[in-house]
């Protein structure tokens, strides 16, 4: 592992354990499906938006809203928050393991995060 990724992953990794478990940058607008978690936890909801745009833009047939509520919901749209926040985390995990990853807005994130700033993007547009 080249030094300066080391000292990112490092520097991510402090940053998300100092923070405390909250809802970060939601509104209340949206759904759960629509707040990446730990994203938000990093940036402000411009930075999730212009992410979410620039996906949209990279990955067109993924441009909207019922599309992307399936991909991310799949069979369980009426899940409880909670519940579907921890499917989303552990998909995002699995994303990053299987190397599921796209760069957008010079971030990279995993396909889940990438699809939930793009509902973001479209439900606060």
């Amino acid at each position: 592992m080249e030094r300066r990724t080391f000292v990112k992953l490092s520097a991510y990794t402090a940053i998300v354990l100092a923070l405390p478990f909250a809802e970060g940058c939601s509104d209340g607008t949206g759904t759960a499906a629509s707040q990446p978690w730990l994203f938000s936890h990093i940036v402000d909801a411009k930075t999730i938006s212009e992410a979410g745009q620039a996906y949209r833009k990279l990955v067109p047939a993924e441009d909207d809203k019922a599309g992307l509520e399936k991909l991310l919901l799949g069979s369980n749209p009426s899940a409880d928050k909670k519940q579907i926040q921890q499917m989303l985390d552990s998909r995002v995990v699995d994303d990053f393991k299987s190397d599921k990853t796209v760069t957008v807005s010079g971030w990279v994130l995993s396909v889940t995060e990438a699809r939930q700033c793009a509902l973001f993007s479209i439900l606060n547009s």
